[in-house]
């Protein structure tokens, strides 16, 4: 059921629930699914619309010190969907090191386990009608090696008008049918005398206010506006909640990329046909290169992936396509300005069609250049934090997020290792005989981790810990100072893991909705009681 405060007969409203879910994105809309499927009486409070503003939206708007964080404005959307309706659709799980004693030795501990969030792995590719089967590639017929340095894994990618969460739960929203509030930014946080939190005030940008008493509360608002609401909320208490422990805020990482070699293509049909998109009955595959657990574990590394990638010049047939399905994902109405860049090479155009059929692979842009991008986890350096900017403040007068971001050393010599040891795995592999690769100077790749990263997969600032002095949630995403207060985001990662995040993200939000509905029930049995 959608509502829209912005349009609300009341200015000043108040309703009871169950659970309040502040924002409708990934995390949002699965948890309050799961939750109203569970009979528990859920309300979402999402600050955006049922369409997404352009990047960047001036709510996203942050104070930066240190060096330029990108994902701040460009890697966040707001409204219904959230990020769903522009991410590229990458569903791979972490591997059991990247939740396990940290690999390259840093100081971070994950409470839950692999094994724990597997079940649910299932479910969501049920959800997104994914083919079931293992994420792992046979590496030997890449190479001899018996032990080699490096994995081969591949991510399932639904179809794109699936990649949209909302339309991935269609079925769901209309059976279980939780209520969502949109143009509803949280900006008050209610504590009661037992030091719960009782209830959130949203405001819409009209001045409508809605009150949500609930038992309670999930922030799910993505990983940067998660951590402002809770540092707002410590604010409006004098900073005593959160502050006193040293955790809130800080650890701020991302995941770091950069070219670590350029290809020169000896056979470009056989290098667009081993690492090329693979399309499946349900979606598409790709091929991706790991770090083992014994190379990591051997020379101190931290979880990492590199990929094939095709450069395209961004105005040929291949990024005017790529806009058509972006436009059917997000909902976007069609622009006749793609279909007149398609027209300027139908050449092309019907040569992807005859690879979609016949050889079930994605065409790389015609003229590309290929380069093997490499994606490392970055060190979670406790100086790289969120805060709140005192002087700078939203529509609603509430203070922007103050990023302090920077790479680290470890973060240079993990890409610098890691890029000697790929390049000596391609040499002695079969991909040799695709293409030879030119390694990037190190002053380029250097340039390129503190400024040109795009995967915008950040997290730390409400980790995960083993208590209040090593993280701010515990196994069950609780804060651990306010009982009935949960965060369900990336945010709550201690570290970035070798994959994309958003799979994880997904199977943890299954696991906290299945653990509040069970507190849900355990409050209102003794209630009744």
């Amino acid at each position: 059921m959608l509502k829209d405060l912005q349009e609300a007969a009341q200015q000043d409203q108040s309703e009871r629930a169950d659970v309040v879910v502040v924002g409708a994105g990934i995390a949002g809309l699965i948890l309050s699914t799961s939750l109203a499927k569970s009979a528990v009486r859920t309300i979402v409070l999402e600050s955006g619309t049922a369409t997404q503003a352009p990047e960047p939206d001036p709510l996203n708007s942050v104070v930066q010190v240190g060096h330029s964080y990108r994902g701040a404005e460009y890697g966040r959307v707001r409204g219904l969907g959230g990020t769903s309706v522009r991410w590229g659709g990458a569903m791979l799980p972490f591997l059991p090191c990247d939740m396990e004693a940290h690999t390259a030795g840093w100081p971070i501990h994950w409470p839950i386990t692999l094994d724990q969030l597997a079940p649910k792995f299932s479910e969501l590719e049920r959800l997104f009608r994914l083919p079931s089967g293992p994420f792992e590639v046979n590496n030997r017929g890449f190479t001899e090696r018996a032990d080699p340095a490096f994995i081969l894994r591949s991510a399932k990618w639904p179809l794109f008008k699936r990649r949209n969460v909302t339309a991935a739960l269609r079925q769901e929203l209309g059976a279980h049918n939780p209520e969502i509030w949109l143009n509803a930014a949280v900006t008050d946080f209610r504590l009661d005398g037992n030091g719960r939190l009782a209830g959130v005030t949203a405001v819409s940008p009209s001045g409508a206010k809605l009150t949500i008493w609930a038992k309670f509360v999930i922030v799910a608002a993505g990983a940067i506006e998660s951590t402002r609401l809770l540092l707002l909320l410590d604010s409006q208490y004098g900073n005593r909640i959160f502050q006193p422990d040293g955790q809130l805020g800080h650890y701020f990482y991302d995941h770091l990329s950069a070219p670590a070699a350029t290809i020169r293509s000896t056979n470009r049909v056989a290098l667009n046909e081993t690492f090329g998109m693979q399309f499946t009955r349900s979606g598409m595959r790709d091929l991706r290169i790991e770090p083992s657990r014994e190379l990591r574990s051997r020379l101190g590394l931290p979880g990492a992936f590199a990929r094939v990638t095709a450069l395209s010049n961004g105005d040929d047939a291949f990024a005017a396509l790529r806009a058509v399905y972006l436009n059917r994902q997000s909902r976007s109405p069609f622009q006749l300005r793609h279909l007149i860049r398609l027209g300027r090479d139908l050449g092309w155009l019907m040569q992807a069609m005859q690879w979609r059929v016949v050889k079930r692979r994605l065409l790389a842009p015609r003229n590309s250049s290929f380069e093997l991008t490499l994606v490392i986890e970055q060190f979670p350096h406790v100086a790289n934090n969120i805060s709140l900017a005192l002087d700078r403040v939203d529509r609603y007068g509430m203070p922007l997020a103050k990023i302090a971001w920077r790479t680290d050393p470890q973060d240079s010599r993990t890409f610098r290792v890691l890029q000697s040891e790929l390049i000596a795995y391609w040499n002695e592999s079969r991909f040799s005989a695709l293409g030879s690769l030119e390694p990037t100077p190190e002053h380029v790749f250097l340039e390129r981790l503190q400024t040109d990263s795009d995967f915008f997969h950040p997290g730390g600032t409400t980790r995960m810990g083993r208590d209040v002095h090593s993280g701010v949630l515990d196994a069950d995403l609780r804060t651990y100072r306010i009982d009935n207060l949960y965060v369900v985001s990336t945010s709550a990662f201690p570290s970035g893991g070798g994959a994309n995040p958003t799979f994880m993200l997904m199977a943890i939000a299954l696991r906290a909705a299945e653990h509040v509905a069970r507190r849900v029930e355990a409050f209102n049995s003794a209630l009744a009681q």
